[in-house]
């Protein structure tokens, strides 16, 4: 053979040889199709509580409650609340009455929240899905799924809950059912076209026969902390699901950190910390560059801020099978949760992992909606808190 031919040849081997590992990595990543910058839906469960009936004796003063005193109670499933929260509007529709004298400080987006604790009660969780008058009579749940819990103690909302509360800080409004039951549970999300409720929530007591394409990890944190004001007996409580070595990218700058899975939440947040590595704001905290869009967040202490967000060139998170979950272009928003330990030093979070990135997404969001709507990148997620992971169909 030729010493020139031979040289190519030698030079082609080369070459395949170092892009062989560069081909291998990328047949590893699972890229998912694109994502807006907030979720248009959360998941939600029904809820009941005790043997209270649901309609009021007699006519509330407020209009809310009387609007709503015929239809079933709901309450987001949210991973990210270490307890159960119940809205004033809701604690009266159910007779849910405090403990005398209880206080108990909350975490959330707007900071530390004050709330009174209530008396034991029993919490039933339902499903929530869609109900398909089409499909054949076989295929239809003739009931949903429900789970109880006894001796429960629930965080109780006093933010108002009027009518200019859900106008201005609908955050006050909404009931929550968080970690104590979601541990002992496995929770299957499936996004819904073009049929209300948007998401069908489904309660199952293993993972048996939900099928996922791949795996995340997870850890479970203990939030909670004594805190000096709180007052008489504790709520319900149980740890939180974080992510943890979730990496994310903007040209030749990356960051890892580990991440609160939220469900609650219905944006990404990453911290200032994070921006800051990121090159998104100055050492002050400033944005270091106009942002991409403005997010208005809220939460229960009512009320709500517009934040700035950004689109980044890629979040990565490790999953089974030694892949990677790849989400191009993901939309977040810079915000700090903090919360201060027992020995007065404050943690404050790498980043929440948002509902935006797993649901049914939109852009260009204001407190009226979306202008744009996008699906969801999965076809169902499952929350297995028992075996410390999340689980992802890819939508086909």
């Amino acid at each position: 053979m030729p010493k020139t031919v031979l040289r190519h040849v030698r030079t082609t081997l080369c070459l395949l040889a170092l892009l062989a590992p560069l081909s291998q990595a990328a047949a590893r990543d699972l890229v998912l199709p694109a994502t807006g910058e907030a979720a248009v839906a959360q998941p939600m469960v029904v809820i009941t509580l005790g043997d209270r009936p649901t309609r009021p004796a007699k006519p509330s003063a407020n209009p809310l409650e009387d609007l709503g005193a015929d239809l079933p109670a709901l309450a987001i499933l949210d991973s990210g609340a270490s307890g159960h929260v119940l809205s004033q509007g809701t604690a009266e529709r159910f007779g849910v009455t405090p403990e005398a004298g209880s206080r108990y400080v909350e975490t959330g987006m707007s900071g530390e929240h004050a709330m009174k604790v209530s008396r034991p009660i029993t919490l039933e969780v339902a499903d929530l899905e869609p109900e398909d008058d089409d499909a054949p009579r076989h295929a239809r749940r003739t009931k949903p799924a429900s789970l109880r819990l006894t001796a429960q103690r629930l965080l109780l909302n006093e933010a108002p809950a009027d009518l200019a509360a859900a106008l201005l800080s609908p955050g006050a409004m909404v009931d929550v059912v968080g970690m104590p039951l979601i541990r002992a549970h496995v929770i299957e999300i499936v996004p819904q076209e073009d049929a209300l409720p948007a998401l069908t929530v489904r309660l199952h007591p293993s993972s048996a026969g939900l099928a996922v394409d791949t795996w995340i990890a997870l850890t479970l944190v203990d939030f909670n902390r004594p805190h000096p004001r709180n007052r008489g007996p504790l709520p319900s409580l149980a740890t939180n699901p974080v992510v943890t070595g979730v990496r994310t990218i903007i040209g030749t700058r990356d960051a890892e950190g580990d991440w609160l899975l939220d469900t609650g939440a219905a944006c990404t947040m990453i911290s200032t910390a994070t921006a800051r590595r990121l090159g998104l704001v100055d050492a002050n905290g400033a944005p270091s560059r106009r942002p991409e869009f403005t997010l208005p967040i809220g939460g229960i202490a009512g009320g709500h801020q517009s934040l700035p967000g950004f689109r980044l060139d890629r979040l990565e998170l490790a999953a089974s099978g030694d892949r990677t979950l790849v989400f191009p272009h993901p939309a977040v928003v810079v915000h700090d949760i903090s919360t201060v330990r027992a020995d007065g030093t404050t943690v404050t979070l790498d980043g929440v992992l948002g509902m935006n990135l797993l649901l049914p997404s939109g852009t260009g969001m204001t407190l009226l909606g979306a202008s744009e709507q996008l699906p969801a990148p999965f076809e169902r997620v499952v929350i297995d808190v028992a075996h410390a992971r999340l689980g992802f169909a890819l939508r086909r």
